[in-house]
């Protein structure tokens, strides 16, 4: 986050508080008293240092607003909370350092490009690197698990969620963030971050080289789902990519005719493919996450 987007959060949340302030908490007072104690009689027209009382009209006109700021501190004050960027509870694998010796098949499993993107504006960054693992089994076929870590997952974005304000500010509240500002049960029932996983199912072709047969990958509902060839290949002719269609970042995307139409992509290949090390995996909890990439279950060999 920026220095101007900080101050811009907090230029909001001072918004709410001053609105709300002004608006909701001083006490009434009546028309014809003279002191500072209420917003109302601060806004009061002066006449030679001293207040005059205001007529019928200029009473409603005042009622009037003071019940639309209200309203607006009602609406300011969460939004403001929802704005805070979150960085503290942000969490992706720290970058690696440089590749160490690697065997024939995980070069060619890290040769392969990949792409992950959305098709909506949704929170959370992926991380530099995209893990894997791998086994060969024994019809000749070799399955790759992807992981791919955000930083986060919050319901702000191009969605109905966010739409609609309140339902987002309820998930916000609770599943992401506890009172939009610490860890939420997202946190505690899963780990840090957002994990998402696909399964890339390759052909072995004689001269090494891997050929993608199909993918299985989550749909919006968490539901697998299996993904032709051709499938992933509908946005980009030259690299498989698999893309999101909900704030949740569920990678099993079918309906985007256009790489131009995703909100974003991003392509991983050679040294930024790496295996999953065991130190990231237990550090963001992986076994219980990411269901389509845990292809050691499938009893192969062994290839990361």
């Amino acid at each position: 986050m920026t220095l101007a987007d900080a101050a811009c959060q907090w230029n909001l949340v001072r918004l709410g508080i001053l609105v709300w302030a002004h608006c909701g908490t001083h006490p009434r007072t009546d028309d014809t008293t003279p002191t500072y104690e209420s917003f109302r009689l601060c806004s009061r027209p002066r006449v030679d240092g001293l207040y005059r009382r205001r007529r019928p009209m200029e009473n409603r006109i005042v009622r009037a607003v003071r019940g639309k700021g209200r309203a607006m501190a009602a609406a300011i004050l969460p939004l403001s909370f929802a704005t805070v960027d979150g960085a503290h509870l942000a969490a992706v694998p720290v970058t690696p350092g440089p590749r160490g010796p690697q065997t024939t098949e995980q070069a060619a499993i890290e040769r392969q490009p990949i792409c992950i993107g959305s098709a909506v504006r949704s929170a959370g960054t992926l991380s530099d690197v995209l893990y894997y693992r791998a086994e060969a089994r024994g019809d000749g076929h070799v399955s790759v698990g992807y992981f791919a870590f955000f930083s986060e997952e919050r319901p702000w974005g191009n969605n109905w969620l966010t739409w609609t304000v309140v339902p987002a500010l309820a998930v916000d509240l609770v599943y992401s963030r506890a009172l939009f500002v610490g860890p939420g049960v997202q946190r505690a029932m899963y780990g840090a971050g957002d994990v998402e996983g696909v399964e890339v199912d390759y052909d072995v072709e004689a001269d090494g080289l891997l050929k993608v047969d199909h993918a299985v990958a989550d749909d919006r509902t968490e539901r697998p789902i299996t993904l032709t060839r051709g499938e992933a290949y509908a946005l980009d002719p030259d690299r498989p990519t698999f893309y999101s269609e909900v704030w949740s970042h569920q990678l099993g995307g079918r309906s985007v005719r256009s790489r131009s139409d995703l909100a974003y992509v991003r392509c991983y290949e050679g040294d930024a493919i790496r295996p999953l090390p065991e130190s990231v995996g237990r550090a963001f909890r992986v076994e219980g996450r990411a269901g389509p990439a845990h292809v050691e279950r499938q009893g192969g060999r062994r290839l990361d």
